[in-house]
């Protein structure tokens, strides 16, 4: 069945940008590069073939474009109006090309305990009682359980978290200065 898709030049122009730069995620050429290249040939069959993908793979970006036509629209409506840059439209289209929500365990974070584990990542170790002159993702945790601020965490959960907030860590302990 032949799915209808209607790039407007500017959604052509950002979809190209997205699959020549060469800091582009991977993820991201692919689905841009199905959507142009059906946009060419209007068969997934023979996208599927040329990208060495199932055909199950074109149509289900065919879909997400289809799904957020709406908010395409909109952005393009912006766009043309000068309310939106082409960067901003570059992000929009990044976003419906992004990796779908996974399903999981929900956040069990809250937004005063992330406050309160940031305010302990940004002090140093030795105001807090702990021989060290920099946090690493694992003391880091044992301090976060440990002053009780979240019953548990992994050092890998904490240091993905510290990452988005944009803080580094020491990558192994380092001991801190005798007081001697």
């Amino acid at each position: 069945m032949k799915k209808e898709l209607t790039l407007t030049n500017t959604q052509r122009e950002v979809l190209q940008i997205i699959t020549k730069r060469a800091t582009s995620p991977q993820r991201l050429v692919k689905r841009a590069g199905i959507l142009l290249d059906y946009d060419q040939v209007r068969s997934q069959v023979e996208v599927a073939a040329q990208r060495k993908i199932n055909r199950e793979m074109v149509a289900r970006w065919l879909n997400r474009w289809e799904e957020y036509h709406e908010t395409l629209e909109k952005t393009e409506h912006g766009y043309q109006e000068s309310e939106l840059s082409l960067g901003d439209y570059e992000r929009a289209i990044k976003k419906i090309l992004a990796d779908a929500p996974r399903p999981g365990t929900p956040v069990t974070i809250s937004e005063a305990q992330k406050q309160q584990i940031l305010a302990l990542a940004t002090s140093a170790p030795e105001q807090e009682g702990v021989p060290l002159t920099h946090w690493t993702h694992e003391t880091l945790a044992q301090e976060v359980v440990r002053k009780q601020i979240v019953p548990q965490i992994s050092p890998s959960h904490l240091g993905r978290f510290l990452k988005e907030c944009r803080i580094t860590t020491a990558p192994k302990p380092v001991l801190g200065r005798s007081p001697h």
